[in-house]
């Protein structure tokens, strides 16, 4: 658009006289012949003093997606939006979280005005037109309360959905000016500059013409590139208001945001899909963005982990709040994100995840630079935990008392800058451990420490080679040690010294249990054996691991067998077996206890066929752990594979036990050494 007389009389008239009189001295142009189009000047971007007047302008704009602008910008179009530092940004959350939300119009600009995902600010979709979390009017109005200073906050929005979602902030005095232009972009332009050059020190200007001019035409329609085009012009002429501001206060100091709300599909249209082109917003700022953090005019990302590293929606709220020395401190910290412009940077990307039993929350982050005082991690506003520079993991596992629904507030500072994020847990108390696994216990090994010792001293563990050693130490799921074993280098068994717990009238024996299910095809493999596993009618019992993490409980007397299958765990994941045997009245139980999967059970099954008193199998008192009692599986069943099974809190009874006794093994999260047996 040319800044030719007619459409200089055009603009004059949209503006008003008053308006109008004050950009004079910017809109030189109106009276050359020049037919390239007007640019504003971005600004002074140099640090302003310490007594400068701070300002805002955020533009929003619907429908801009950073495909196209990015296309324009390398065709030298929208020379306004180009005097700008734009980079590509996120929106949307995280996808499979709690912050995950659909990229529609109403979901995104309540994350631009509240810096928080749905999880906070509450706008589920495009029904929900209430804000859930402080906007940043009330965090601007607030900071300027408590510095006894007077702001005057104000927006001019042409979307359908943003007037109901600042309803509150206009009713709460948040906001001293809210107009609605109903999809008329003129309007917003119009009172914007009626605001920026009235004084007003938070102007929040956004515009809907190229999300109408997608929907209506398409993407490489000419109906849209005019829309970009026109609202780079509105860019322009907001620009120019404050350039002819600053003329008449040169101690002000403005930063101009652009961004837009979300992506698009490819026909132009604004969908609920989780895509990355929807999930793809942009940012623009008239000031240098710490290059850790974003690069101007870098590419679309083209996979989750390229748009997650990116800067996102929810950035823009604390960037704001820096400029206008309105910083949210620690303690009150509910931000999503980090102000782009600070020279400092903090985490990144903070993820939370449930831990082991429903009883933990482990937050996860990246951390970009190099940072030599420590990580403070702060819970609903007060300190829980001082960490290394280098951590990127803290474990949070002392929050709660009652099994019910919590939604904590962490916040991680590092180097002074705080990062906050809001996690949930269906928390599930645990339950005493039964005092009563004490009685009858016939042996018992923590694990804790290596090499194993039984703590009744009625058997031994071990490797079957000596100076073979398959076995080592990993984490198990007390803070403490298990026992891994590797039969790739050798496997391991149990010796029991004195009477062989398989001819007890009653027996259970159980332990956690964790695979990678690598080993479990259809030949399988011993978890736990006393018998020639080459044949489940072989006297003796055998656990073994079968495909898709099926876990097999046999017995067998030579020729004839019973069992029980179907039962599955967890990959990789922590799970109790028990087999329980009562001989006398030849019924016979298993449990798999799982963390994901919860309590599977098969009681008092009739043992139809086996004859109980060959359950010792080999009589040789032995039990392989990762093989079966012979030591030689692998070879005597082709197809069968070797691999790393582990093992923790491994017990033999001389009882039945109850299921109410197994659930506290389970739901207790301690381990029977803390009876001391």
């Amino acid at each position: 658009m040319a800044w030719n007389q007619p459409a200089c009389r055009r603009l004059t008239a949209a503006l008003g006289t008053t308006v109008v009189a004050t950009l004079a001295a910017t809109l030189t142009a109106c009276g050359g012949s020049s037919d390239s189009p007007h640019v504003a000047s971005p600004g002074d971007t140099t640090a302003p003093a310490a007594s400068a007047s701070r300002k805002v302008l955020v533009v929003g704009l619907d429908g801009t997606t950073y495909a196209q602008v990015q296309s324009a910008l390398l065709q030298r179009g929208l020379p306004n939006l180009g005097a700008l530092a734009v980079m590509p940004a996120s929106t949307g959350g995280t996808l499979g979280t709690t912050t995950a939300q659909p990229p529609l119009d109403t979901p995104s600009w309540a994350t631009v005005l509240t810096g928080t995902w749905q999880n906070r600010h509450g706008v589920t979709d495009d029904t929900v037109t209430t804000l859930a979390a402080p906007s940043v009017f009330s965090y601007a109005r607030s900071a300027a309360k408590a510095a006894g200073t007077t702001q005057r906050l104000g927006a001019a929005v042409s979307s359908a959905v943003l007037p109901a979602l600042l309803k509150a902030d206009q009713q709460a005095g948040n906001l001293d000016t809210l107009v609605d232009c109903a999809q008329v972009d003129t309007c917003v332009t119009q009172n914007s500059v009626k605001l920026v050059q009235s004084g007003y020190d938070v102007v929040f200007a956004q515009y809907t013409a190229p999300a109408a001019a997608a929907l209506a035409s398409g993407l490489q329609s000419d109906a849209y590139a005019a829309a970009l085009n026109s609202v780079d012009q509105a860019i322009g002429t907001l620009q120019a208001a404050i350039a002819q501001r600053r003329t008449a206060n040169p101690n002000e100091d403005w930063l101009v945001v652009v961004t837009t709300s979300h992506g698009l599909d490819a026909t132009g249209a604004t969908t609920s899909a989780p895509t990355l082109e929807n999930r793809t917003a942009f940012i623009a700022l008239n000031k240098a963005v710490n290059p850790v953090l974003a690069k101007n005019g870098a590419p679309a990302p083209t996979s989750e982990a390229t748009l997650a590293a990116l800067p996102s929606e929810a950035d823009i709220v604390p960037t704001v709040l820096a400029q206008l020395n309105a910083a949210v401190p620690a303690a009150m910290h509910k931000l999503d994100g980090a102000p782009l412009t600070a020279s400092a940077v903090g985490v990144r990307n903070v993820q939370s995840t449930v831990g082991q039993y429903s009883a933990s929350l482990v937050l996860n982050w990246q951390n970009p630079t190099i940072a030599t005082s420590p990580i403070t991690v702060l819970r609903d506003g007060k300190p829980v935990a001082t960490l290394p520079a280098t951590a990127t993991q803290y474990t949070d596992n002392s929050f709660a008392t009652t099994s019910d629904l919590y939604r904590i507030n962490y916040t991680l500072v590092r180097n002074d800058v705080p990062v906050s994020m809001l996690a949930q847990i269906s928390y599930v108390a645990p339950t005493p451990l039964a005092t009563s696994l004490t009685n009858s216990l016939a042996a018992y090994y923590s694990f804790d420490p290596l090499p194993p010792t039984d703590r009744k001293a009625g058997s031994t563990i071990g490797p079957w080679v000596i100076g073979t050693d398959g076995g080592s130490a990993v984490a198990d799921p007390f803070g403490g040690t298990a026992l891994a074993v590797d039969s790739r280098i050798d496997a391991y068994k149990l010796t029991q010294n004195g009477a062989d717990i398989a001819q007890s009238p009653q027996f259970t024996i159980g332990f956690w249990f964790k695979s990678d299910c690598t080993q479990g095809n259809g030949t399988g493999e011993p978890i736990l054996s006393n018998k020639n596993y080459t044949s489940g009618a072989n006297a003796g019992i055998a656990l073994g691991l079968f495909g898709g993490c099926e876990v097999r409980f046999n017995l067998g007397s030579g020729g004839k067998r019973d069992d029980i299958q179907g039962m599955k765990f967890s990959a990789s994941q922590w799970a109790y077996l028990a087999l329980s045997v009562d001989t006398q009245a030849k019924l016979f139980s298993a449990y798999i206890l799982d963390p994901v999967l919860g309590v599977q059970k098969v009681e008092d099954k009739a043992i139809a066929n086996t004859d109980v008193t060959k359950l010792n199998g080999l009589a040789t008192k032995v039990w392989g752990l990762n093989d079966d009692a012979t030591h030689n599986y692998v070879a005597n069943n082709p197809g069968s594979l070797k691999g790393v099974m582990a093992y923790d809190d491994l017990a033999m009874w001389t009882r039945r036990l109850t299921l109410d006794e197994l659930k506290t093994i389970n739901g207790s999260h301690q381990p029977l050494s803390s009876l001391n047996p």
